[in-house]
């Protein structure tokens, strides 16, 4: 258990020992590094062993400098540290890869999301090693406005219900844990109002606008640069301003602390399954140097508190608090895909799984020129559009034996559509109708959907799109009455997944494609006009992401 050290103590470093610790962060950078223990020296070993941790980059280089300073602590163990951001570990491991042996990611967040994803042997909740809270990184200027440095900056009048304008930013909550703190704070800053769902629809909307993603920095503040959109203040983690502080010349930024509880990032360590016992007993070691006093001292260095709560040395311009902060953990699942659910509601970002038919009967042409395929690429380049950048987008075609025996093909995983919009161009440019092949709605349709729910992601707008021209066509696929009972055995109200059919022609069977719809609390939407594809678009998404007390899904 790590002592109880009072902040005055840690008061007294040294910010140059900070500053060197978080130059010497800045030159490592946050790629991956690798760092294999010397075992010149060490005793004859029955059994040497690799353990591999993989470490948010942010904790990484502390951890490092912890494996290095325990050298022969375990004389037979070869410590391999990685610097991995932890939406890929937890992708990763979702996927059945083998990452690593332990894993410390900023946040318990990254523990539940991997599980989510279908880690289901990932632990839920690990040992903290340290923790870092969620704050407002404030502009001097605006901390001013709020009456700075006269009285502690809080969150009420930054984010609060009847705070001022100050512009605000967040970091994506879908993906990043500092995000996710900052709903729960809005939320328990309204809970006194008259009407707290609407006190917190109104904030939300605010922050919507505001809203950027990990490439756009996360809780990284770089040094001497503005706030991510021109902000006046940004959600990040104190950590990150301690860092920013230290290393920039002007623009230092005033850290508020939120008033009420906030979950922090908490740096919890797992061990991973699928590791030997003599891995796993290697792996616990390694816990035991990092809850020690030598490695609490080295992760303070870096700008981290304790488990407990106490502080790094802070400097003495008050623009960080030196007082103890009890951990606030993060709370449960439910309570945290309902906050992302009606976020993604505001923020209408999506993650979306589009299903092309590719059928013989997809080179009809239409009025107007060009094909139904023509007419339907066209349609999922202008719905792309609508999209923001921070929406994933994955696309599938589909006719019948595509891929061997399967019905179905991906030509784009599902990513983030700022890194893949030219490959998503040039991927639809590819598309051709197959010659004489069918409509293998039921197997492509189950399969989409497998695949999404079982990515299924908090604060996105979660959806099978399927565009079509036809109804079922394949005499060997699993039939309708099996396929609508499975359909039917995947859903799950807390996690809504529907699905959306765009039908174009008069070949399409609405009956059977509203049926379909129906099981997931999906919507049917069909046209005989090319031009009605993009209004259609439009009003899919529309009906899909209304926040209440304006519309109730």
């Amino acid at each position: 258990m790590v002592p109880d050290v009072p902040a005055r103590i840690l008061a007294r470093r040294s910010p140059v020992v900070l500053l060197s610790a978080a130059l010497a962060l800045l030159l490592i950078g946050w790629g991956g590094f690798v760092w294999l223990r010397d075992e010149r020296g060490t005793p004859e070993c029955l059994q040497r062993i690799r353990l591999r941790v993989a470490a948010a980059p942010v904790v990484a280089p502390a951890v490092d400098r912890i494996a290095r300073a325990t050298v022969g602590r375990q004389p037979c163990v070869a410590l391999v540290v990685q610097a991995r951001e932890s939406d890929e570990v937890a992708t990763e491991l979702a996927n059945g890869a083998d990452v690593a042996d332990a894993w410390l990611p900023e946040s318990t967040f990254w523990l539940r999301r991997a599980r989510s994803a279908g880690a289901f042997e990932v632990p839920g909740q690990g040992t903290s090693v340290a923790m870092t809270p969620v704050v407002l990184a404030v502009t001097e200027p605006a901390a001013r406005r709020s009456g700075w440095p006269a009285r502690p900056l809080t969150w009420r009048p930054v984010v609060g219900p009847k705070a001022d304008a100050a512009k605000v930013g967040l970091p994506d909550p879908a993906v990043d844990p500092a995000g996710v703190g900052a709903l729960l704070g809005v939320r328990a800053l309204a809970a006194g109002e008259r009407d707290p769902g609407g006190a917190v629809a109104a904030t939300l909307r605010k922050l919507a606008g505001r809203t950027f993603s990990p490439a756009d920095g996360t809780t990284s503040l770089p040094p001497d640069a503005g706030l991510p959109g021109g902000s006046d203040a940004v959600a990040t983690t104190e950590q990150a301003v301690l860092e920013h502080n230290a290393l920039t010349g002007a623009n230092k930024l005033v850290a508020a602390y939120p008033e009420v509880g906030v979950p922090d990032l908490d740096l919890p360590y797992v061990v991973l399954p699928g590791a030997p016992d003599a891995v796993r007993d290697a792996a616990a070691g390694f816990l035991s140097d990092l809850l020690s006093t030598p490695s609490r001292d080295v992760l303070t260095g870096y700008g981290f508190r304790t488990a407990a709560g106490y502080p790094p040395a802070m400097p003495r311009d008050q623009r960080l608090s030196p007082d103890r902060r009890n951990p606030v953990p993060l709370p449960g699942e439910e309570t945290v895909t309902e906050m992302l659910t009606g976020w993604s509601g505001v923020q209408r970002s999506a993650r979306i799984l589009t299903v092309l038919d590719i059928s013989g009967s997809m080179a009809v042409r239409v009025p107007g020129g060009g094909t139904r395929l023509d007419v339907t690429l066209a349609a999922a380049r202008e719905g792309a559009g609508l999209l923001l950048d921070n929406s994933e987008l994955g696309v599938w075609v589909f006719a019948t034996k595509v891929d061997g025996d399967r019905d179905y093909r991906e030509i784009l995983p599902v990513r983030p559509l700022r890194a893949q919009r030219a490959t998503l161009d040039r991927r639809l440019g590819e598309v051709k109708v197959k010659p004489n092949g069918g409509t293998g709605l039921y197997d492509t349709t189950l399969a989409a959907y497998r695949d999404a729910r079982r990515h299924w992601t908090p604060g996105r707008i979660n959806l099978v799109l399927v565009m079509t021209d036809g109804r079922n066509e394949d005499a060997e696929s699993i039939g309708r009455t099996k396929f609508l009972a499975e359909l039917k055995a995947l859903q799950d109200p807390r996690r809504p997944l529907p699905i959306l059919f765009i039908g174009l022609g008069r070949d399409v069977d609405p009956d059977e494609l509203n049926a379909i719809a129906k099981v997931t609390g999906g919507q049917v939407f069909r046209t005989d006009q090319p031009k009605g594809m993009r209004q259609i678009f439009f009003s899919a998404l529309a009906a899909l992401s209304c926040l209440p007390p304006e519309c109730r899904r």
